[in-house]
């Protein structure tokens, strides 16, 4: 596991992991350490996913949203402790994903089919998949994504976050080789800094 230490700025959180400063905005830390106080006694299992989880893990990218990735039993533990947020009404929801794979030539739409809710922790949107799976085009729903997550440290908080190798290996079955090289720049990072 790597080390990590954190420096705040007026309007950011910086970190150095592995020896590579990340900049995370600071609302983003300022709502993952809210989730952490209220989730901290629920048993609930619960890990960051989409570009916040990549920038945390000090790939080059900027979030529009906290993604949490979880089951179906955890979302709904997740809804009911943060309903002074008036989360959405939790249900099952497919959405089709903004970009589209390109495999072997050929384009095809993206879907992902999860139990969903999202809320605002301040100006910050919280989006909850419980259960989440993905289909490209017509063809069937893969398995639940499943992993065992990594981890960083948010100001001291022990964070779950989706493993920087899985993404890699998901934006390259999709054709997203623009994504995959911003994975792979920071895993290289990663190396470099062991050596």
């Amino acid at each position: 596991m790597c080390e990590m230490w954190f420096m705040e700025a007026k309007s950011t959180q910086a970190k150095l992991l592995n020896g590579v400063i990340s900049i995370t905005p600071r609302g983003y830390v300022d709502a993952l350490l809210t989730l952490h106080r209220i989730l901290e006694d629920k048993n609930v299992e619960w890990t960051v996913g989409g570009d916040l989880g990549e920038a945390l893990q000090t790939v080059n990218t900027e979030p529009d949203c906290i993604e949490i990735l979880t089951t179906k039993e955890y979302a709904g533990k997740i809804f009911e402790a943060n309903s002074e947020f008036n989360p959405t009404k939790i249900s099952l929801e497919i959405q089709q994903l903004p970009r589209i794979a390109a495999i072997k030539g050929k384009e095809y739409p993206i879907f992902a089919r999860s139990v969903y809710s999202e809320f605002k922790i301040g100006s910050i949107k919280v989006k909850v998949y419980g259960d989440l799976q993905y289909r490209i085009a017509d063809w069937e729903w893969g398995d639940k994504v499943e992993f065992t997550p990594d981890y960083v440290y948010v100001v001291g908080k022990k964070t779950a976050v989706v493993p920087l190798s899985l993404k890699y290996e998901f934006y390259q079955s999709l054709g997203w080789t623009d994504r995959a090289e911003k994975i792979r720049q920071a895993l290289d990072r990663r190396k470099a800094h062991r050596r």
